[in-house]
């Protein structure tokens, strides 16, 4: 019997000096937000094989050399060359602190820790190897910024990665966070079977109700049977109704704002893409996410569990059948998704049993 085979790309090429061509050794040529790459042997030549086709966000990266990030599109399956040249960029200054000594630098980093590992049970077990690769900075108007002269290292000894964060970006004000940069994940290697075991355990637990199980749970139209409600917002000229209206039976859900939402199945959102190996979710209005797996609050008297907004201003978005998200398209996510931190965090490439 003959399976039918995924199409994929291979891609190699080679890693230069924009000035003088010369080869680049030690790149590191990785899929952002990934645990798929590489770094570049003595000639400077990378080969990241298995790739799937379609949009791909590749990030070359070398100390001393201004980090590229460059999407490739693939529409055909095999081997692709692309060669990337690096240009030679400032030397950021040593790490420098923007306080009156140690003390305050201390509680900055408490809080940067806290705001980039999440406060989830796993939190316990993650740990930044090299806060001294930090710039902190509280300024005047109260945001506290940073930023990273290096990748900064995130060792996550609950799911077993080293994450390298190029932390471009980061502010923390008024109990909101953002923070932005290329993210590189490594496996690491468990001393035992008993640590595979765990690690793959508590990964599974990871994926329970993040945004990669709610977009898998849309393409497969399981969003129900994997606990979550999904609302759509009805333009104001056509809400008609003192409720929500339910599906399959369901009680409505008690709404003051006249009919404000309605529940959606995720075969109303999943559209196929320009490749098989692509699906768009697509929304003209936002979406409400309720998680009946966890207790929280929510705008909702009747619905008390975790809630997420999700916009999406181009409309749509693209993602994987996966859950992959390949083309963002500027979309926001608000609420109990959007407080998840690198604790929790799965590589895209995370694949379920």
């Amino acid at each position: 019997m003959c399976l039918a085979q995924t199409p994929t790309v291979t891609l190699t090429g080679t890693v230069v000096d924009e000035k003088t061509g010369a080869p680049l050794p030690g790149a590191n040529v990785y899929i952002n937000n990934s645990s798929i790459g590489t770094t570049t042997n003595e000639k400077g030549a990378y080969t990241l094989p298995n790739l799937p086709i379609g949009n791909l966000e590749v990030v070359v990266s070398l100390l001393s050399y201004t980090s590229i990030k460059q999407t490739l599109r693939f529409e055909q399956p095999g081997r692709k060359t692309v060669q990337f040249k690096m240009k030679e960029g400032m030397q950021l200054e040593d790490v420098v602190i923007y306080s009156k000594g140690g003390k305050k630098r201390a509680q900055y980093l408490k809080i940067i820790s806290r705001e980039l590992l999440g406060t989830s049970k796993f939190s316990k077990l993650c740990s930044i190897r090299n806060p001294e690769v930090l710039r902190v900075s509280m300024q005047d108007d109260g945001h506290l910024t940073a930023r990273s002269n290096s990748p900064l290292i995130i060792e996550n000894r609950a799911l077993g990665y080293v994450i390298h964060q190029d932390l471009y970006d980061f502010d923390f004000f008024e109990g909101k966070v953002y923070y932005g940069g290329n993210t590189r994940f490594e496996l690491m290697k468990p001393e035992n079977d008993e640590q595979a075991k765990l690690w793959r355990a508590n990964q599974k637990a990871a994926y329970q109700g993040s945004l990669k199980q709610l977009l898998t749970s849309m393409v497969s139209d399981s969003l129900r049977e994997n606990g979550f409600r999904v609302f759509q917002e009805i333009p104001e000229s056509m809400r008609m109704f003192t409720s929500v209206r339910p599906i399959n039976g369901q009680n409505p859900i008690r709404n003051h704002l006249h009919n404000r939402i309605e529940e959606v199945r995720g075969s109303q959102l999943v559209q196929p893409g320009e490749l098989e190996t692509e699906r768009r979710v697509v929304s003209a209005t936002i979406l409400e996410v309720l998680d009946l797996n966890k207790r929280s609050r929510s705008p909702y008297t009747d619905m008390p569990y975790a809630y997420t907004r999700i916009t999406m201003p181009q409309g749509y978005i693209v993602i994987s059948p996966q859950g992959w998200v390949v083309m963002p398209m500027g979309f926001e996510i608000a609420g109990d998704l959007g407080s998840d931190r690198f604790a929790n965090l799965l590589p895209s490439d995370w694949q379920r049993d």
